[in-house]
């Protein structure tokens, strides 16, 4: 593992080029049901992510809180295309899909339900292709264990469930030989199911592709947000903000910022928000994820995380939320969860931004207390905002 090095670079966008996508609205925008709007007017959005690789965006919109969901799409050495966590197979979905190439294998790469509601539906409109699942699905859409000699129903055929890792004895994707992979599974008996998520080395484009492992928070929101909210909601003051702080379950704490401090007028006041301003242009461990998922689990999140980073080389990271490719190493994706090493270890990325403040822990930090207090599932057994200032 690589020693602390205050040389890292801040990770930064590549090629994310959300405002010269393609779209076709004319091939259909609807499908029913989703388990989230937008239902008539669901937009897709594609653009190039470069060395094959593209981006097909959707929005998911939950009264005011709105994210973009990502499906990454990888132009194999072959030409098949490899289709990383689908969304609804809209006309227009399916249209920007087939313009890039024949699609030959599906992956579902976690058991996040915004994540694995889609792939049903795809796959009924892609029959021919294979199908490879992150172990541990349950729930309305489908149910799995670890491998295939355990009952499983996912309510469409799948041909496998990925294994632990791409350098074992288990049997493997037919598109292995491409792609290095290390799997997340925690099983907690306290909690509704398991966890697991998928993170793959493309080895020609030195790619990691991930689904939730990581974020990165653009400073504006993309266009396809113009196709669901008008223009007069977006252009009100905080909207963005907001947006991200809900999404990621921050509170929209909002602290006034006197002109003066940029050489302005004293009388004139604008507004800021600093969890945002914590979060934004940074790579990061989602805090819902981080208050959620590893405090409870934070020995197996470190073991996975360490075994990407000797996995092998990538210098960019594609992900499925918010902006997408990031510039970044495997000693910067360990960055993003300096908080789980001790501090000898930590890799922290000097003017990588402020830490999250004590303060904006308070959502996360009640809704915890009310799921340890009521039993509702695994215990906190680690300090997921330690030093916050």
């Amino acid at each position: 593992i690589a020693s602390p090095s205050s040389a890292l670079a801040v990770p930064t966008l590549e090629n994310y080029d959300p405002k010269n996508a393609e779209t076709s609205p004319s091939s259909g925008q609807s499908y029913f049901p989703t388990i989230l709007p937008p239902l008539t007017k669901r937009a897709t959005f594609r653009y190039s992510m470069g060395r094959d690789a593209f981006a097909l965006e959707q929005l998911l919109v939950f009264k005011d809180v709105a994210a973009t969901v990502r499906t990454t799409v990888i132009k194999l050495s072959n030409g098949d295309l490899w289709v990383y966590n689908p969304q609804y197979p809209t006309g227009e979905y399916c249209r920007l899909l087939d313009e890039i190439g024949p699609v030959k294998h599906v992956v579902l790469g976690c058991n996040a339900l915004e994540h694995k509601a889609p792939v049903g539906a795809f796959c009924k409109k892609y029959p021919n292709a294979s199908v490879w699942i992150s172990p541990g699905q349950y729930g309305p859409f489908g149910k799995c264990g670890r491998t295939m000699a355990e009952d499983y129903n996912m309510g469409y055929r799948i041909d496998g469930i990925i294994p632990p890792t791409s350098s074992g004895n288990d049997p493997l994707p037919p598109w292995a030989d491409e792609f290095d992979f290390r799997t997340l599974y925690i099983s907690l008996p306290e909690n509704a199911g398991p966890v697991s998520e998928v993170a793959l080395r493309h080895k020609q484009s030195k790619s990691l592709i991930t689904t939730d492992a990581v974020v990165y928070i653009p400073e504006s929101p993309p266009d396809i947000f113009g196709t669901y909210f008008s223009k007069t909601s977006m252009e009100e003051e905080g909207f963005w903000e907001k947006a991200v702080l809900q999404a990621v379950f921050l509170p929209s704490r909002r602290e006034e910022r006197k002109a003066n401090d940029a050489g302005g007028n004293n009388n004139d006041i604008s507004y800021y928000w600093p969890g945002y301003e914590s979060i934004k242009g940074r790579l990061l461990r989602a805090p819902i994820l981080r208050a959620f998922g590893d405090a409870r689990a934070p020995d197996a999140t470190r073991s996975w995380v360490e075994s990407i980073q000797t996995m092998g080389y990538f210098d960019r990271i594609l992900t499925c939320h918010f902006a997408s490719p990031v510039k970044s190493t495997p000693d910067e994706f360990v960055s993003a969860y300096s908080y789980l090493f001790a501090d000898e270890k930590k890799r922290r990325i000097e003017g990588n931004g402020p830490s999250i403040a004590c303060e904006d822990w308070d959502v996360l930090d009640g809704l915890n207390k009310f799921i340890d207090d009521n039993n509702l599932g695994a215990k906190v057994v680690f300090d997921y905002k330690a030093g916050c200032p």
